[in-house]
């Protein structure tokens, strides 16, 4: 599959995309829109945005954590408000023992991307206090990607005015094509 990553960007995707499969159980295994394959996409898409905005390698890999956890404690495939912090309770529990440093901003990044912006956008600003915007971008980035992926549910589902980062406009085609390619 055509990435449209960087070399380096490529084997960041290949790493995480490999620890997906190999070392993040799902709860809902059955689920015909939320599985590892739907994660595969959104770190695709969320370094593609990452690169395109020139963000740092720590940044990359904040997202692409965020990425391969978010959707791990679904219990079905209809809103399931609650499993982004299910996800992020995971994430936390498991990283010791996958070899992972627990980073807060994946741990918000994933606990409020099932919610509104402005619920997420208030916990990170109380947390984070001084470093709350660049947090604030990462968790845009991660909801711009996740929400490109909406492809998957048909030719039409992805209302573009929802996008919040001029680098997932420019995505809608690529995101458009992975999706029917599959």
């Amino acid at each position: 599959m055509y990435t449209g990553l960087s070399a380096s960007g490529q084997r960041k995707y290949e790493k995480w995309r490999a620890f997906l499969f190999d070392c993040v159980p799902f709860l809902w295994e059955k689920s015909y829109c939320h599985a590892k394959d739907h994660c595969a996409r959104v770190l695709l898409f969320s370094l593609r945005i990452a690169e395109a905005g020139g963000l740092s390698l720590g940044e990359r890999e904040v997202l692409s954590a965020a990425c391969v956890f978010h959707d791990c404690c679904r219990l079905n495939d209809d809103k399931d408000v609650g499993h982004g912090q299910r996800a992020a309770e995971r994430y936390r529990s498991v990283c010791g023992e996958l070899g992972l440093p627990f980073d807060e901003r994946v741990y918000f990044i994933m606990a409020y991307h099932d919610r509104h912006d402005g619920d997420g956008e208030e916990a990170i600003r109380s947390h984070f206090c001084a470093e709350a915007d660049g947090v604030i971008r990462l968790y845009h980035i991660f909801k711009d990607a996740d929400a490109l992926d909406r492809f998957r549910f048909g030719p039409h589902e992805l209302d573009e005015t929802y996008l919040r980062t001029a680098q997932a406009r420019s995505l809608v085609a690529f995101a458009k094509e992975v999706n029917e390619a599959e």
